[in-house]
């Protein structure tokens, strides 16, 4: 499938050795063209659908970054290999006070960026919300962005013993600030498995299975997914999770496709995609995970909506999603 999924295709590169480089940081942080994005818990500052990127005509910016704890290094351009990209999280501060704050630089002074966003409606928006607009290279890099800056909200604190935790390497690494303990964090992806399970009967068209989830709206239906549970095999996660959920055995682990793999920033996972051949219809739900779960013919998953969309019945995830990109893959196989 040509199709590309989102918040693949990242264009920076994470320059891992140049970034532990102080005096290189230091550069970059002061260099005219780097690029500074705002993020506020998980939420984009956006102007006319286009999410608020700040440089060094920003006459404000200093201000700004004195509020946060260190601005996050994302990467290079690749294509130059010189323009810097940073994320600033001000997280901690109230919703109102982080909004206020912001507006209240806008409205200081005298300057070009300043003006131009004063001049119309910013707004804090969810990512998910500012996706259409957005073209996939930059959907990438603000993925990367919401999940690091989760990933620091999340370990402010040592796992060990309890201290404070301090941001080092850019962004990249935490560590406890006692000096008897001195516990290094890297950033976390969490790996979660999800399958596209197909059917074939005896007479008649394949089948898939799509599910409504009990978390989910009563009329959207996905496929299967959960996660990767300590010492276990992505295919032995495949096989664990549609047994669990569907009831579904898979007894040849052979049977267990990989198609792709996705990273999900909400808030941090890495999606794994994979087709599933069940040998029965038999299905079993695990109530507590799953409302319903049943089968669908490709000429019946056609005729779904889009997750969102205004139109009545059942909807299926939206084009984003690698569920998405599973059901339109055997979709294309059924043709």
């Amino acid at each position: 499938m040509s199709k590309s999924l989102a918040f693949t295709g990242m264009s920076l590169n994470r320059a891992s050795t140049l970034r532990k480089s102080p005096r290189w940081l230091n550069e970059r942080l002061a260099a005219e063209n780097s690029i500074f994005i705002p993020i506020y818990q998980g939420k984009y500052l956006v102007l006319q659908q286009n999410v608020i990127q700040l440089t060094r005509s920003f006459d404000l910016l200093d201000e700004l970054l004195a509020l946060a704890e260190q601005p996050i290094f994302l990467g290079l351009d690749e294509s130059s290999q010189i323009t810097a990209h940073f994320v600033i999280d001000l997280s901690f501060l109230p919703e109102k006070e982080y909004f206020a704050f912001f507006q209240g630089l806008l409205n200081q002074g005298q300057n070009k960026q300043r003006n131009e966003i004063v001049e119309n409606e910013l707004v804090l928006a969810d990512f998910r919300t500012v996706l259409p607009s957005i073209s996939s290279v930059q959907a990438a890099t603000l993925s990367y962005a919401k999940s690091l800056s989760y990933w620091h909200q999340t370990h402010q604190f040592c796992g060990c013993c309890g201290n404070k935790t301090e941001l080092l390497e850019a962004g990249h690494m935490r560590q406890c600030i006692n000096e008897q303990c001195n516990k290094q964090n890297f950033p976390r992806t969490d790996p979660v498995v999800i399958m596209l399970i197909e059917y074939q009967p005896e007479h008649g068209p394949a089948v898939c299975l799509l599910a409504n989830h009990v978390n989910s709206p009563d009329n959207l239906v996905s496929t299967l997914a959960g996660f990767v549970d300590p010492g276990e095999s992505l295919e032995e996660a495949v096989k664990r999770e549609v047994y669990e959920e569907a009831g579904i055995s898979v007894e040849n682990i052979d049977t267990v496709d990989y198609i792709a793999s996705q990273p999900w920033p909400f808030p941090c996972s890495l999606m794994v995609g994979f087709f599933v051949k069940a040998t029965s219809s038999e299905i079993s739900i695990d109530k507590q995970e799953l409302s319903t779960a049943n089968w669908y013919s490709a000429e019946q998953v056609r005729c779904l909506n889009d997750w969102g969309d205004k139109a009545a019945g059942i909807q299926i995830p939206r084009q984003e999603s690698i569920a998405r990109f599973l059901i339109d893959t055997w979709l294309e196989q059924q043709a």
